[in-house]
């Protein structure tokens, strides 16, 4: 599983993407200075569910954008409950803030994968926040128990997702955002 500002991404290209829903900006302040002081990630892109990960494409921004919007206006706005602490330990070094089983998030992500012609990259699709990376493996639960106080359930409407793309600096950033109209 990359990071968003992984090693193993390759420069910047204009033809690399990913979809994201992003938080709110209450939420996102809210786990801002966890994120800031664990996920390597924090200035790379702001708290977010990835939809779609890191991708690679030939296809050009407008055809993406039409795989994205044909999907998006067929989808209602997203309930997102986020709840609990989970981590990927021992298999990737992810400490996150679980969402909670949602069918609507899963048929989006099919979709997307489907309409953009990638490979489902999971057999289980687990929407999360991440918030912290790179930690090491005796560490996790210091970190979690650090984290819990901060992170209770929160719930919020998720009205469109964004088609994200590196730049220069290594930060991604919104290239285009995509309402949900269904």
């Amino acid at each position: 599983m990359l990071g968003y500002n992984s090693e193993d991404i390759e420069a910047v290209s204009p033809n690399r993407y990913a979809v994201v829903m992003l938080l709110p900006e209450g939420l996102d302040q809210m786990i801002a200075p966890i994120r800031e002081k664990y996920d390597p990630d924090f200035n790379a892109i702001s708290a977010h569910i990835s939809v779609v990960f890191p991708f690679q494409t030939n296809k050009t921004l407008d055809d993406v954008s039409r795989v994205v919007k044909r999907v998006t206006e067929k989808t209602k706005s997203i309930q997102v409950e986020l709840s609990s602490i989970g981590d990927f330990y021992p298999n990737f070094p992810i400490v996150f803030w679980c969402v909670k089983r949602n069918q609507q998030i899963d048929e989006l992500y099919k979709s997307l994968y489907a309409g953009l012609d990638l490979a489902l990259p999971h057999k289980q699709f687990f929407p999360h926040v991440t918030v912290a990376r790179e930690i090491s493996q005796h560490r996790v639960m210091m970190v979690k128990e650090k984290i819990v106080p901060y992170l209770s359930d929160e719930t919020f409407s998720a009205d469109s997702v964004e088609l994200v793309s590196p730049v220069a600096n290594r930060q991604w950033v919104s290239v285009r955002t995509f309402p949900f109209r269904g």
